[in-house]
């Protein structure tokens, strides 16, 4: 299990015309005026952190009433055993907003703990400014949706190749389904070699080593962020049936 200590911050004064800039990197705020944003923060009662690497910053069970965003850093959901051993769910790396699909709903607890992975930055926004937000600006309500659909697409994906025992079984199919949504042998990689391996519940070092085979093998091409199936029948021979 994860100790019982909560992180400790340091320094955390900044100005909230700062603030609003800086959150305004994050792709769910980009459509929302900085003026906006910072007069918002000014009429809420935000709070505004600064955490060491290794801090763990919520745990597993804690009720999540803050849109947590991570301005700066990178943090990891781990969940853990009885028997004491963790499990990472996801990686996160700023600016990015955490577990926003659990801020509305009956049951707000957080399915996951959340260390950090880098000395970090946090900004916990309340619900009811993120509901303000949602009224003043569709488009920022739109964006809203749409990263909680995307992570929703993201967890049914691990959950499909979960069950497969191999990473080669899990690797073809990921590219076959690729193949059938988007009807060409040509892909343009969705995720990032970190994203994939994390919805594959591999690591980077062994994903990257199947890619490789792959293409030794004459099955693929790899190119940075695309991918050409050569061999579609040896693809398929890798997926389970």
């Amino acid at each position: 299990m994860l100790p019982e200590q909560r992180s400790q911050h340091f320094s955390p004064s900044l100005e909230v015309r700062e603030l609003a800039e800086r959150l305004g990197a994050c792709d769910m705020f980009a459509a929302v005026p900085v003026a906006d944003l910072e007069r918002q923060l000014q009429q809420s009662h935000y709070g505004f952190s600064r955490h060491r690497r290794s801090a763990i910053m919520a745990f597993r069970g804690d009720q999540y009433d803050r849109l947590i965003c991570l301005l700066s850093g990178a943090a990891r959901s781990e969940m853990s055993s009885y028997r004491g051993k963790n499990y990472a769910v996801a990686e996160h790396r700023a600016p990015c907003v955490l577990a926003p699909a659990l801020l509305f709903g009956n049951d707000t607890t957080l399915p996951v703990s959340i260390v950090l992975t880098a000395d970090s930055e946090i900004l916990r926004i309340p619900r009811a400014t993120v509901l303000q937000l949602c009224r003043d600006h569709e488009r920022f309500l739109r964006g809203y949706l749409d990263e909680v659909s995307d992570r929703l697409a993201t967890l049914a994906d691990k959950l499909r190749l979960s069950r497969l025992a191999t990473i080669r079984e899990r690797v073809a199919e990921y590219l076959l389904d690729l193949c059938d949504r988007l009807g060409t042998r040509t892909l343009e990689l969705p995720h990032s070699r970190q994203t994939m391996a994390e919805i594959m519940g591999v690591t980077r070092p062994a994903l990257s080593r199947v890619f490789g085979e792959l293409a030794e093998a004459g099955i693929i091409r790899y190119d940075r962020g695309t991918v050409q199936v050569l061999d579609i029948d040896s693809l398929i021979e890798l997926a389970p049936e």
